[in-house]
């Protein structure tokens, strides 16, 4: 009965499925998918940018166009939609911060990442069938001629300020003028009242650098290759800050060390760079050193950049600060006979006790020459009466027993010397003596440094009257002695000038002016320079930035 009983079940079964499929017959449509094919329209992109129908190379905010053929086996198919990616070209780099570009049939925008080989990926739905294709693409993006060597112009607008770049180095070919370089790619402008601009030069083998900028109460840093914000100065610290009147950054940068230094509140603060490591990381800045009040400027060198000489201007005498372990080291007292600190007919200068303020400090050598290279210190008593220079080469630890190197400027012979608002140093002629450059009013006058009181200066470039001399620098590139002279560079023999001619309706200004090899002066006449550029909103300062990894 069992036995029978299944084969009843088995029977009925059958029966059942046979009659359901019956009922079913036709109701279902067996569809085979018709793949897409992607591909680039080669007609409707740049062939200048698009090396192959695959692989794109371009600059740092330059436009681009890419416009797909999508496909099946029935003809071109235009029901889809897209979405465009960016992401790491190799597994092991780092994602870049912007990943969906857009999501458009067509992908139109301007590249505003970093140079680097990136994949570019479209992504393509067929909206009949639900189904997503992939196309990907080589990116290669490059620095844009802007965030490469140039001079970087920084200027006030009603509301900020923003950055121009001039693209030469020293003047010798005409280079382009891009303006507002820095609001263009970051979409909003410098703070109001930022009044500094300046390059910081990583130890070359690291082939870093950020452009930094001070304004009122901060200071901000750029990535150097395209003027993208990076970080701003409440960040540098460990620990909070109360106001920070931030008055110089910098880093002799060629040790491969790479101490960054800031004066903040007439205080030294520093952080070491050791590796590329801390340029994606950068370490926080020490707190302020306490232990000194100091002037604005650093007398250092590449070659030990943690040693830096510093003006101590409670106790008007110069200090040596070793950053490396945050001692200040004490410099013996002065051991020569007294005389040759006499103000009249000295030539020497005690370190311990200088007793003027300190005007400007600024190298007469290459900053990456071997050996303790010489520096310019201008000195200007309270009243204004007397101004001096001395000069010496900076070292990492100091005998004070100098018996040459203070030099008179008397106004008889240096005409406006204790009014002189601007001072600028070449670095190729024979130390110590050689000459300066000053501003006072609408001209630049060159001074031939010359033993006791025997200095004498000349005009040398007159502007129209009304002219206000908002900067002057001598071109330093910061390259590696090796680089200067495989290069060719003329290293200190160009002297750039940017200029408020707005009196006398010629608007704002830059000049390049070369400088005789010889003697040391200027050449050429404002209405005669070697290179002149214009069209520029009211300049506050300006600074060279050199090539990554000279």
């Amino acid at each position: 009965m069992k036995s029978i009983l299944k084969s009843i079940i088995a029977l009925v079964t059958i029966h059942l499925i046979a009659v359901s499929c019956a009922k079913d017959k036709g109701n279902y449509n067996y569809v085979t998918l018709d793949e897409l094919k992607i591909s680039t329209d080669m007609e409707q992109v740049d062939p200048a940018i698009f090396i192959t129908a695959d692989s794109i190379n371009l600059m740092q905010d330059d436009s681009l166009k890419v416009q797909l053929k999508v496909s099946n086996s029935k003809g071109e198919k235009n029901d889809f939609s897209c979405r465009w990616y960016v992401t790491q070209y190799l597994q092991s780099s780092v994602n870049p911060s912007i990943f969906l570009l857009d999501s458009t049939s067509v992908l139109r925008t301007k590249i505003r990442l970093r140079p680097d080989l990136y994949r570019l990926v479209a992504k393509v739905t067929d909206n009949a069938t639900g189904l997503t294709y992939s196309k990907a693409f080589s990116l290669n993006v490059s620095t844009a001629e802007w965030g490469g060597e140039g001079w970087i112009v920084l200027q006030e607008t009603a509301t900020g300020a923003d950055l121009a770049v001039i693209t030469t180095r020293a003047g010798e070919q005409k280079g382009n003028v891009f303006h507002n370089v820095y609001s263009s790619f970051n979409e909003h402008e410098l703070p109001l009242g930022t009044f500094k601009i300046n390059v910081i030069d990583y130890g070359t083998a690291l082939r870093a650098q950020k452009v930094s900028l001070l304004y009122p109460n901060g200071a901000l840093q750029l990535r150097s290759t395209d003027f993208a914000d990076s970080s701003r100065a409440d960040s540098w610290f460990l620990g909070a800050q109360g106001a920070m009147n931030i008055q110089l950054n910098g880093s002799a940068g060629g040790s491969g060390v790479g101490y960054e230094y800031l004066v903040v509140n007439n205080q030294l603060a520093y952080r070491q760079f050791a590796s590329t490591a801390h340029i994606a990381n950068p370490p926080l800045f020490f707190p302020p050193f306490e232990g000194l009040t100091v002037a604005p400027f650093v007398i250092n060198a590449a070659t030990s950049d943690q040693f830096y000489t510093v003006y101590d201007i409670e106790n008007k005498a110069f200090k040596l600060f070793n950053a490396s372990n945050s001692v200040v080291s004490t410099i013996p007292n002065y051991m020569p006979p007294k005389s040759n600190l006499d103000p009249m007919t000295g030539q020497g200068f005690d370190l311990n006790n200088i007793g003027d303020n300190l005007l400007y400090a600024e190298n007469v050598q290459p900053i990456n020459a071997s050996g303790n290279i010489y520096w310019n210190c201008f000195f200007r008593d309270s009243k204004g009466s007397n101004t001096y220079l001395l000069q010496f080469p900076r070292g990492i630890s100091y005998a004070n027993n100098f018996t040459t190197g203070r030099y008179q400027l008397r106004e008889e012979n240096c005409p406006g010397i204790n009014t002189a608002s601007l001072f600028a140093n070449p670095t190729f002629l024979p130390m110590p003596k050689g000459v300066f450059y000053y501003v006072n009013e609408n001209k630049i006058y060159t001074c031939q440094v010359k033993e006791l009181a025997a200095s004498t200066a000349q005009t040398n470039l007159t502007f129209p009257n009304g002219t206000v001399i908002k900067a002057m620098k001598v071109f330093k590139s910061g390259y590696t002695l090796t680089n200067i002279t495989a290069l060719g560079v003329p290293e200190g023999k160009v002297l750039v000038v940017a200029t408020d001619e707005s009196a006398s309706g010629r608007g704002h200004r830059v000049y390049f002016f070369q400088i005789d090899g010889q003697t040391g002066m200027i050449k050429g006449t404002p209405e005669n320079p070697a290179d002149l550029y214009t069209g520029f909103d009211k300049i506050s300062d300006i600074t060279f930035k050199k090539g990554l990894g000279r």
